[in-house]
C-alpha cells in the first residue's frame, strides 16, 4: 500500500508547531520554525479569546543539535 504524504504549508513560519504522528511515541516541536530538541515536556494553553502560551521542561544536556 503507497502511503498518502501529507504536506503543511505556510507562508510565514508558525511561532509553535507541535506534531504528533501516528505510531510514534514522541511529538516533533517547532518553535519560531526550529526544531527544538531535549524536550522532557511540553504544556500548551490556547483558546479563543486569549493568545497561546506553552511551557518546555529540557532534559539537562539533551538540547544539543
Amino acid at each position: 500500500m503507497l502511503k498518502k504524504k501529507f504536506i503543511l504549508e505556510f507562508d510565514e513560519e508558525p511561532s509553535l508547531l507541535f506534531v504528533q504522528e501516528k505510531g510514534k511515541r514522541h511529538p516533533t516541536v517547532y518553535q519560531d520554525g526550529e526544531m527544538v530538541q531535549g524536550i522532557r515536556s511540553i504544556d500548551i494553553s490556547s483558546s479563543i479569546d486569549n493568545i497561546t502560551i506553552h511551557r518546555i521542561e529540557f532534559a539537562t544536556g539533551a538540547t544539543k543539535r
